[in-house]
């Protein structure tokens, strides 16, 4: 499986079932892809696209693989400049969160 492949089975597995967040968020891995996720319905869903995002979170598949595995946080990506964030940073910590939330159940 693909680095890309791994998160977006990631992000499936940790989004399911979680509640719609009111906006859309853009992960965007440079070359390894992007994935969109849709907290706008009743339901949230992820496509693989570079559609407009109320935020956009920005890193390499590997920082994001880091991030999960416990190797590095968010805050620590950001500072150090592994991770961007464009928009809304209340909104990308609170999708975090969700991410991070459904990772561990």
């Amino acid at each position: 499986m693909s680095a890309f492949e791994e998160i977006k089975s990631l992000l499936h597995r940790s989004l399911d079932g979680a509640e719609s967040f009111g906006a859309d968020v853009l992960f965007e891995f440079g070359n390894d892809g992007a994935i969109l996720v849709q907290g706008r319905g009743s339901q949230i869903s992820l496509t693989e696209s570079r559609g407009q995002a109320d935020c956009e979170i920005i890193m390499s598949a590997a920082v994001f693989r880091r991030i999960m595995a416990g190797e590095i946080n968010e805050t620590t990506a950001f500072m150090e400049g592994e991770m961007r964030i464009v928009g809304d940073i209340a909104l990308a910590t609170k999708v975090s969160n969700l991410i991070r939330m459904g990772a561990v159940a």
